[in-house]
């Protein structure tokens, strides 16, 4: 389902177009044991959903009114994943992060913690945008004006554990949106907003 009838805010976060699912790709470029920071997939295994109804777009963005056309009562959440070592030996500490992060209006101070829950998927599509979080979701930590940390240390060794190619997250706020009609984002990016790039985020196994 495509966004297309809806005005753009701004040029920084234009995209909000459907996503077809997508088969997982290839995790033979995994790093082969603990210690190697690991990037995120990028392309289309990532992306981001509204947070009340099926749609979909390749930013990685998160918060609310994405445009001006964007319920003021919705908001949008961010999908990563990350390809895991081939010895699945559990990390003493997994951290996701990122050092790519922008702020468009005050997402942090109107819709509260930035949280990240374990997630399964095969392909990213707007059917995703309702799925179920496989384990409790964690506080991410704001560090400076453009990083990011989030302790995930549970859901990756749950993933080890279990035999997993792949540790996923969602990415949301604490709170959907704060309807004032304000754009309230955090964006994620190399070099483009609506392109989600390999190594935006970072997967820290210790």
């Amino acid at each position: 389902m495509a966004f297309a009838r809806w005005p753009l805010a701004l040029c920084l976060v234009a995209s909000a177009c459907a996503s077809d699912s997508a088969t997982r790709p290839d995790a033979s470029t995994a790093p082969s044991a603990i210690g190697e920071p690991i990037p995120n997939e990028g392309g289309s295994m990532e992306g981001h959903t509204p947070r009340g109804f099926a749609g979909s777009g390749t930013g990685l963005f998160v918060g609310d009114n994405l445009n001006a056309g964007f319920p003021d009562d919705d908001g949008v959440q961010l999908w990563l994943s990350f390809a895991l070592p081939s010895s699945g030996s559990a990390p003493a500490r997994a951290v996701l992060s990122s050092d790519l992060m922008s702020v468009a209006g005050n997402p942090f101070e109107d819709l509260g913690t930035l949280l990240a829950e374990p997630v399964t998927y095969d392909g990213f599509g707007p059917q995703l945008f309702d799925l179920a979080a496989d384990g409790p979701a964690v506080d991410c930590e704001r560090v400076g004006a453009e990083r990011l940390e989030c302790d995930v240390t549970d859901a990756v060794t749950a993933a080890l554990e279990s035999a997993s190619q792949s540790a996923q997250f969602r990415l949301r706020f604490e709170r959907v949106a704060d309807g004032d009609g304000s754009q309230d984002l955090a964006l994620f990016f190399l070099t483009d907003s609506n392109i989600n790039e390999s190594g935006t985020f970072h997967l820290d196994l210790s």
